[in-house]
C-alpha cells in the first residue's frame, strides 16, 4: 500500500489532488530530494463543518513538523531538513462530510511539464486546426456570398412580379372599359323597343 501511495504522490507532485477526509488522518507520501527543499502545501476544504479539520506534515517515525489546527483553507510551509520522506496528512476532527482540494510543490526541484516532443506535435495540431478554420471562414463568406446574391435576386423576381402583375391588372382594366365603351356606343343609337 505504500507503494502504490508512493507512486501516485510521485505522479501527481505538483498537480491538484482532493480527497475526502475521515476522524483518521489521510496522508500523502512526499520524498524530499535534498537537504533544507522547502514544502509548501495549498489547501481548500468543502463540504459540512469544514472548520473541524487538522493539516500537519510529519516524519515517517511519526514526528509532527508542523500542524494547524482547526482551519478550512490556506498555505503551510515547512523547510524539510534531511534527505527522507515526509507525509503531508489531512484529519477531520468530526463525522461529518468533507473534502480537501489540494497541492503541494518542493522548491528546488526542477519540473519539466511539457516535452519538445510534445510542442512539435501541438504546434503540428495547431497548424492543422488553423487550415481547417480558413477552410471554414472561406465556406462561410462563400455562403453570405451566395445568399446575397440569392437575396438580390429575390428582390429583382419580387419587383418584376409585382410590375408584371399591375400591367395585367391595368391592361384588363383598359380591355374592360374599351369593351364597355365599345357595347355602350353599339346600343346607343339602337332601339330597344322592336321599332326601327
Amino acid at each position: 500500500m505504500k507503494y502504490l501511495l508512493f507512486i501516485s504522490t510521485l505522479i501527481v507532485l505538483g498537480s491538484s489532488l482532493s480527497t475526502q477526509l475521515s476522524q483518521k488522518p489521510t496522508c500523502f507520501l512526499v520524498n524530499s530530494p535534498e537537504e533544507n527543499s522547502n514544502l509548501t502545501v495549498n489547501y481548500i476544504v468543502s463540504g459540512l463543518d469544514e472548520i473541524q479539520t487538522d493539516v500537519f506534515i510529519r516524519k515517517k517515525d511519526g514526528e509532527i513538523l508542523i500542524k494547524v489546527q482547526n482551519t478550512k483553507d490556506g498555505k503551510i510551509r515547512e523547510i524539510l531538513k534531511d534527505k527522507d520522506n515526509y507525509y503531508v496528512c489531512f484529519q477531520s476532527r468530526d463525522k461529518s462530510y468533507k473534502m480537501v482540494s489540494f497541492d503541494f510543490d518542493i522548491e528546488g526541484v526542477d519540473k519539466e511539464y511539457a516535452q519538445t516532443e510534445q510542442f512539435e506535435y501541438m504546434s503540428k495540431e495547431l497548424q492543422k486546426t488553423q487550415k481547417n478554420f480558413q477552410n471554414i471562414y472561406r465556406n462561410q463568406h462563400w455562403m453570405s456570398d451566395r445568399e446575397n446574391a440569392h437575396a438580390i435576386i429575390l428582390d429583382q423576381t419580387e419587383k418584376s412580379v409585382q410590375w408584371c402583375a399591375v400591367i395585367k391588372v391595368g391592361v384588363l382594366i383598359v380591355i374592360s372599359l374599351s369593351q364597355i365603351y365599345i357595347v355602350y356606343n353599339y346600343f346607343k343609337d339602337k332601339d330597344i323597343n322592336g321599332q326601327v
